[in-house]
């Protein structure tokens, strides 16, 4: 694929702008807490990064990787290569941050997941959730952004492990 197929859908300025707000957000609710943030990586690695920065209470941190897709296509098979190695979910505030929610499918094992580990709290904060009604997660979340039913790439957004490094994030014309 070249990048000659590759259409804005988010510029890097409003991805900042909505990352600073969620930011506020959290520092308001958490002020006088500590926190636990997990990354389901290796998608949600930049909006981790850039969210962990403007975050002014004590944090812990660990990640899951996690998959269910091959290219563009789901294998309908979720598959854990990595799950939490630190035991800092107990009685603690804990926010899974997340790329996108498509079938919700990845995301409802993750959340059954990190729950059965007895956080205080548990929040999700996803990127950007699929327009498309197929979406069937079964819990509450907070989204930044709500993306057509297309394939995207850029900041965080790969196919194959490409393109994940691009600043702003484009929709792929085919």
């Amino acid at each position: 694929m070249n990048t000659s197929k590759l259409e804005i859908l988010i510029k890097k300025e409003d991805l900042k702008n909505k990352i600073k707000e969620l930011a506020d957000q959290l520092n308001e609710k958490y002020k006088n807490e500590s926190l636990t943030v997990i990354a389901i990586l290796n998608g949600a690695l930049f909006f981790f990064s850039d969210l962990l920065k403007l975050l002014k209470m004590p944090i812990q941190i660990d990640t899951i990787v996690v998959s269910s897709y091959d290219g563009t296509k789901s294998t309908d098979k979720i598959v854990y290569h990595k799950k939490i190695v630190k035991p800092i979910i107990e009685n603690q505030n804990v926010i899974i941050i997340e790329d996108i929610i498509d079938t919700g499918r990845t995301m409802n094992s993750v959340f059954e997941y990190v729950q059965s580990l007895k956080p205080k709290t548990l929040d999700l904060v996803v990127l950007a959730s699929k327009e498309d009604t197929k979406t069937k997660f079964k819990y509450d979340y907070k989204s930044l952004f709500i993306v057509p039913d297309k394939y995207i790439v850029g900041y965080g957004f790969g196919i194959d492990d490409l393109y994940r490094q691009l600043e702003d994030i484009y929709i792929i014309n085919e």
